[in-house]
């Protein structure tokens, strides 16, 4: 009986195909224990790609870990820079590092070989796999050949590579214009068809209804269908049923809570139970629910984040976004950056970013000076975050000690002039200076000091008009939401050290995404009903070009995240939507649920997405989930335990739980493990239905 239910385990525990890097992982059951298997690594070979994608993939993680540190922006030993083509073109003391079509000549390969003196990475024990090497040279040998007075960096080259002609994403000739008539979700087709033809892959087919309902299900409502909903959508015969079942969740309830859930993530990080109430009873979780329900354009909600100064009742919440970072103005620069201009400023606080020369010292230190005359304020209406209309003047010094004034300078270019006081003189603060003047001293204010020149104001201006970085982001991370991997990746590094896979889509969506006011839901929708939406998440076949992540030829499988997988588990077991959203329901303590899973699965976008030992142990030995598949008469395992037949009972188990019916050989060891087990039915039920729970299948959307 243990081997029998060891194998079904097993059997529905992996692989799961969505984890970086082409590594699959299987939880097995055996042995008294769990064992993780690791498949290989891609490894290079002729079906390798083109120069942009072993460059994206396999060469500029490489460079960036072995080679900057010593040969990058910072520091340049023997003259030589490799951030740069130009910089491996022009090379060091020894000459070029690099000749674009021949390795045997590149020194920036043949130093990384056995024996080579010098020898890179340098140390006795420090050595390039012969897969790593193998990358490198297969880059080179595929790069086109360019001239050193070129300006060209190794993205740029990539492009070239695949487009044939030279530039990036800005100065490069577009492949299709599409027609201003053609629907958005048909403009995304065919900007991934160019995808696929330019990469030499065949996407995968569409996907099934079943496997639709689920997914739609999971990215719009943060749970599995029930079995009615399932059923429903399956016998609607409607052409347009997947755009009408998109159309009612787009509207659903269910859709702004799990939005608010997740931009509660993006824009404040994981928090302790006890700042997680602070958010609620503070109204930051009702704004970003209202924000949308109502659909409010995105432009409009992040101004309001930005300056902190509600004007209407149902954004009072907004202020929470500064003022949980507690007087912080660095965290507050470092919050706002990847939301205004899809960048990660962080590396830039001390020097100019060492990989992504766009992102220079001063844009970090503008954004602080944006912030830095703000201050958390109670008032009368509850917490507010004040701001000062005098001082914040500041200097920031870089890596040679030379300082340097913080002006109001930011990443997409622009600057905000304002006069300094000259050195020596101090300030003089004054209730003319204000729309909204400071309490009295020893007063509370009954509104948030407001000054006339207002920093975060200015701020906002310079995100909110003629930026299109803001767009970008918000549409780069509403695909690799959907899509389970943004055009730029990892989604919050819009930089020119991370080219997006398709430009020309990513441009498109951008600019779409402006003219339609900022338009949330309808953006959404375009994206749900692209066929690279719903691709199925089969592998292509033996034999053909390799389906790499970046080309979304095929569904990538997307693991749930903590409140997805409780929520989708509860409902499952046979709770309702309606139970869960009133925190009821057979006993079962949702909150705590949701608390629980999201301390063992807190990921959200994560660059890379690996099972843990702790969540394998956690979803053995739970109580909760013991609680939740205990039988009774409401649930999904005490109506299977009623059932006479051991078919109809897997049948329900794979229904409920899996969305899709079981193979036949699923259905042979189901029913042979449960007829194991037919003197204690309970007990057989509930380890089967654990058995799909606890599996990869059920924790992923695909």
């Amino acid at each position: 009986m243990q081997r029998l239910f060891q194998w079904f385990q097993a059997r529905l525990s992996g692989p799961v195909n969505a984890i970086s890097g082409g590594i699959a992982a299987m939880m097995v059951v055996g042995g008294g224990g769990f064992t993780f298997e690791r498949a290989d690594a891609a490894s290079p070979g002729k079906e390798g790609g083109s120069a942009d994608q072993l460059w994206s993939s396999h060469v500029e993680p490489l460079l960036n870990a072995e080679c900057l540190g010593c040969h990058g922006p910072l520091k340049q030993k023997s003259g030589l820079d490799l951030s740069s083509f130009n910089g491996m073109l022009k090379g060091g003391e020894h000459g070029p590092a690099m000749v674009p079509g021949k390795p045997e000549l590149s020194r920036l390969y043949q130093a990384t070989l056995a024996g080579a003196d010098p020898h890179m990475p340098p140390g006795k024990n420090k050595q390039l796999s012969e897969v790593q090497r193998g990358f490198l040279k297969q880059w080179i040998e595929r790069l086109p050949v360019l001239s050193a007075s070129s300006n060209a960096s190794p993205a740029d080259v990539a492009k070239r590579d695949s487009h044939g002609i030279a530039g990036g994403t800005e100065a490069r000739a577009r492949v299709w214009t599409p027609p201003q008539s053609m629907p958005g979700t048909k403009v995304i087709d065919r900007f991934v068809e160019l995808g696929w033809r330019e990469r030499q892959v065949k996407p995968a087919a569409p996907c099934s209804d079943e496997t639709f309902v689920r997914r739609v299900h999971l990215d719009l409502a943060g749970r599995i269908p029930t079995v009615s909903e399932r059923e429903a959508f399956l016998q609607d015969r409607a052409r347009n049923r997947r755009e009408r079942l998109v159309d009612r969740l787009l509207a659903g309830e269910e859709f702004a809570d799990h939005m608010r859930e997740i931009f509660d993530v993006v824009l404040m990080g994981r928090a302790a139970e006890g700042v997680v109430e602070k958010r609620e009873s503070n109204h930051w979780h009702a704004f970003l629910r209202t924000s949308f329900a109502e659909n409010r354009p995105w432009n409009v909600v992040v101004r309001e984040l930005l300056v902190a100064r509600p004007e209407r009742e149902e954004s009072r919440g907004a202020s929470w976004f500064l003022y949980e970072r507690n007087n912080n103005h660095q965290a507050m620069a470092e919050a706002a950056a990847p939301i205004a201009f899809g960048m990660q400023v962080n590396c830039a606080q001390c020097h100019n970013h060492p990989l992504a020369k766009e992102i220079e010292q001063r844009h970090y230190w503008g954004l602080v000076a944006a912030f830095n005359r703000s201050k958390n304020q109670d008032t009368t209406e509850g917490p507010a975050v004040s701001e000062s209309a005098v001082g914040g003047f500041v200097n920031f010094a870089n890596l040679k000690k030379e300082s340097q004034p913080a002006l109001l300078s930011f990443l997409n270019g622009k600057t905000v002039d304002e006069p300094r006081p000259a050195d020596g003189v101090k300030e003089e603060d004054s209730v003319e200076k204000y729309l909204v003047p400071p309490a009295a001293k020893g007063e509370r204010a009954a509104k948030v000091t407001v000054p006339k020149f207002s920093r975060r104001d200015a701020l906002a201006g310079a995100v909110i008009e003629d930026n299109p970085k803001l767009a970008l982001a918000f549409v780069n991370r509403a695909w690799a939401l959907f899509m389970g991997r943004g055009l730029v990746h990892p989604v919050d590094q819009m930089d020119s050290k991370h080219p997006p896979s398709h430009p020309d889509l990513l441009q498109w969506l951008g600019r779409d995404f402006e003219r339609s006011g900022y338009d949330m839901r309808r953006l959404f929708k375009n994206l749900l009903l692209s066929r690279a939406y719903q691709l199925d998440a089969g592998m292509p076949p033996r034999g053909g070009p390799p389906s790499v992540p970046e080309s979304f030829s095929r569904a990538l499988e997307k693991p749930l995240s903590g409140e997805v997988l409780a929520r989708s588990m509860a409902v499952a077991s046979g709770l309702t939507p309606s139970d869960l959203r009133v925190g009821q329901g057979s006993g079962f303590d949702w909150k705590r649920a949701k608390q629980v899973f999201v301390e063992r699965f807190p990921d959200l976008f994560a660059v890379e997405n690996n099972a843990t030992l702790q969540q394998a142990l956690f979803l053995t030995n739970n109580s909760l989930i013991e609680r939740l598949l205990e039988p009774d008469s409401a649930n999904l395992t005490g109506r299977m335990v009623e059932m006479k037949r051991e078919e109809d009972r897997v049948q329900a188990a794979f229904i409920s739980v899996l969305g899709r019916a079981p193979d036949p050989l699923e259905m042979e060891k189901g029913v042979a493990f449960l007829k194991v087990l037919k003197e204690r039915p309970a007990s057989g039920v509930k380890q089967l239905v654990w058995a799909l729970v606890a599996g990869a299948e059920f924790q992923t959307n695909h």
